[in-house]
């Protein structure tokens, strides 16, 4: 059985088959996946979660700033009716810290305890909703 040459042999470059071009199946997966991506940035660009807003105008009286809250206050929404709070952290989640840190005035408050800016910010969204 050693001389015998089984269901295998070489192909020689002169044999080989001609390439084969993608079946209606494949495109067909492609055109999908191409749309889905589509769709998911179109949703994306339209979310207000992801749209960045630099920073909050406060309508506070000339010359009068009242004391930053501490960080617990601030992240606990205290002072404010079940409306207003749901406004107050969907604004936390909304806008972005300019604090050089590139993310979201909550996610600042959580992570970085030293940023001050943060806190005036939220402070700020706390006042308005007051």
């Amino acid at each position: 059985m050693a001389d015998s040459t089984g269901p295998h042999r070489i192909v020689g470059p002169s044999e080989r088959p001609a390439a084969r071009r993608p079946g209606p199946a494949v495109l067909l997966v492609l055109l999908y996946a191409a749309l889905f991506a589509a769709a998911l940035w179109w949703l994306r660009s339209r979310s207000p979660l992801f749209q960045r807003r630099t920073s909050v105008a406060a309508p506070s009286a000339a010359g009068t700033k009242s004391e930053v809250l501490p960080r617990s206050a601030l992240l606990a929404g205290e002072g404010l009716g079940p409306a207003a709070r749901d406004e107050y952290f969907r604004g936390l989640s909304t806008y972005c810290c300019t604090c050089g840190c590139e993310a979201s005035v909550r996610d600042c408050l959580l992570t970085d305890q030293a940023c001050g800016t943060g806190r005036e910010m939220a402070q700020e969204i706390l006042e308005q909703l007051r």
